[in-house]
């Protein structure tokens, strides 16, 4: 398949181009051979899952460290100001949560939940 507008700037690393064709990993229940045009079935669960994961666990990650930070100013209100607490306890745990998306897109990456399967060879 040719790569559409959509590819262009794409950082996903999903697919590669290599000679003007797109190559994506799929699970092939079917048996389809290289080269043949095939109709896949990305589940609709799944990227939903999976952009919950980038886009929301890290500006969750990002709110609990500053509320957090809020906590310990108050509970030490002579050693820092809480501006300094909240910002840094929140950085601190957004760059935590980017950590441990990076390490589960590895564990995942093995796995068969999140990947695109052929469902038929087109004709």
């Amino acid at each position: 398949m040719k790569p559409g507008a959509g590819c262009e700037g794409c950082k996903s690393g999903s697919c590669k181009v290599a000679g003007g064709e797109r190559i994506l990993d799929a699970d092939n229940p079917v048996g389809a051979k290289a080269g043949q045009d095939v109709l896949l079935d990305i589940g609709g669960g799944a990227f939903l899952k999976a952009s919950f994961i980038v886009y929301m666990v890290p500006v969750i990650a990002l709110f609990i460290g500053a509320g957090l930070g809020d906590y310990i100013s108050k509970a030490y209100p002579d050693k820092m100001t809480p501006d300094f607490w909240q910002a840094s306890l929140g950085i601190f745990f957004l760059v935590l949560s980017v950590i441990g998306i990076r390490l589960y897109d590895r564990h995942i990456a093995k796995g068969r939940g999140l990947r695109p399967v052929i469902v038929k060879v087109m004709e």
